[in-house]
């Protein structure tokens, strides 16, 4: 993946102003237009961490989520790319209007990304209408799970209770990440017990094991791809590197001995 990082960027890193709008609104609330969802203004001696600075652009919204997008690590450091869902009042109405926006890559520095390394598609930042701000990572959707705001228990036709999000929130879950399965009762308490517990909830297990959501995740691989490429791109290339590097070493020894 070409990305220019040269100082004539001046959004080679933070997210523009207005931010692309992919999707405007969700249920049946009136479109808005023209809504900016994020400025991130830094200087240059801000120490801050992008999702820091997320989380105070983003406060006065009711409701959020922060999905980790994308991550890359090459020449130029490390990097982040965050998608961002909104919930924005309307004049006259209870009701959220919903807009997403995928932002820029945002450099990071070798700690951020270390910490976040195992969350890729998860959300790592979230605000419940609430109040109540989040920052431990989880699958998307999973927070809204067991609030009757959302939606409500089902029970399938082997009588095995599954969380039914309404018509517009469904869509927003997509948005956020999609499911490959519903997301069942005994999977939500495995969420809570492991918060519970202060750890992170990756899912159900997949199919012949391991995990679901993040980094390793099955769902992961199958909906972010060019990471995973990018990932053997340089596993590749660092091997073609070290192997050059034992050749060229070998070739001298050799060159030694002869004489």
């Amino acid at each position: 993946m070409s990305r220019d990082r040269s100082a004539s960027d001046p959004g080679n890193h933070l997210a523009p102003p207005e931010p692309e709008i992919r999707r405007s609104r969700i249920g049946p609330a009136p479109m808005v237009a023209g809504i900016a969802l994020l400025a991130l203004l830094a200087a240059a001696c801000d120490t801050q961490t992008p999702l820091e600075r997320l989380q105070a652009q983003l406060e006065t919204y009711p409701e959020y989520s922060v999905v980790l997008q994308d991550m890359n690590e090459d020449l130029f450091g490390y990097s982040h790319q965050y998608q961002v869902v909104v919930g924005a009042p309307q004049a006259g109405s209870d009701e959220l209007v919903y807009r997403e926006a995928v932002l820029d890559w945002q450099q990071v520095d070798s700690g951020t990304y270390e910490r976040y390394q195992p969350f890729l598609g998860m959300v790592v930042l979230s605000k419940s209408p609430g109040g109540n701000v989040d920052q431990d990572a989880h699958p998307p959707g999973y927070r809204q799970v067991g609030d009757e705001r959302y939606g409500q228990w089902r029970e399938d036709s082997s009588g095995r209770s599954f969380w039914e999000f309404y018509g517009q929130y469904a869509l927003l879950s997509h948005i956020m990440g999609g499911f490959g399965r519903p997301i069942y009762r005994d999977d939500w308490n495995g969420y809570q017990d492991a918060r519970s517990r202060g750890q992170t909830y990756y899912g159900p297990s997949a199919p012949g094991g391991g995990r679901t959501y993040g980094t390793n995740g099955s769902a992961t691989r199958q909906t972010r791809p060019d990471f995973f490429r990018r990932q053997q791109a340089r596993q590749a290339s660092q091997s073609r590197s070290f192997g050059q590097r034992v050749s060229s070493r070998m070739a001298g020894g050799m060159r030694s001995f002869g004489k």
